[in-house]
């Protein structure tokens, strides 16, 4: 697996958890009409959306070898994947395309 593909599976897992928290967003405002009690749906998908967006989105996506922020340049391109212009860290240098097993022999040799 490489640090590419390892980026794209914590994009698409994230994708996945915010459009359910727009969904929950949209549902209750729909049925929010009608019950109040459903209303906090929206009040909840709001709040999903937001700090996985937030926290998620910006905070937990790293670079394997720095720990560096990755996450507001994961967000250039394609919406399932990472776009093919980010090809290194841009705060170590590493390529995002090898192997994560390459990756942590080289960094055992650093």
């Amino acid at each position: 697996m490489t640090i590419r593909t390892q980026m794209e599976k914590k994009k698409l897992k994230l994708l996945i958890a915010t459009w359910t928290g727009i969904a929950l967003f949209i549902l209750g405002m729909i049925l929010g009409e009608k019950s109040e009690n459903i209303a906090l749906f929206s009040f909840i998908g709001f709040a999903v959306f937001i700090v996985l967006l937030a926290l998620y989105g910006y905070w937990a996506m790293r670079c394997p070898r720095c720990n560096g922020n990755l996450g507001h340049f994961l967000y250039y391109g394609p919406p399932f994947s990472v776009s093919k212009k980010v090809k290194y860290c841009p705060f170590c240098g590493v390529d995002i395309d090898i192997e994560l097993d390459e990756h942590k022999q080289a960094q055992q040799v650093d």
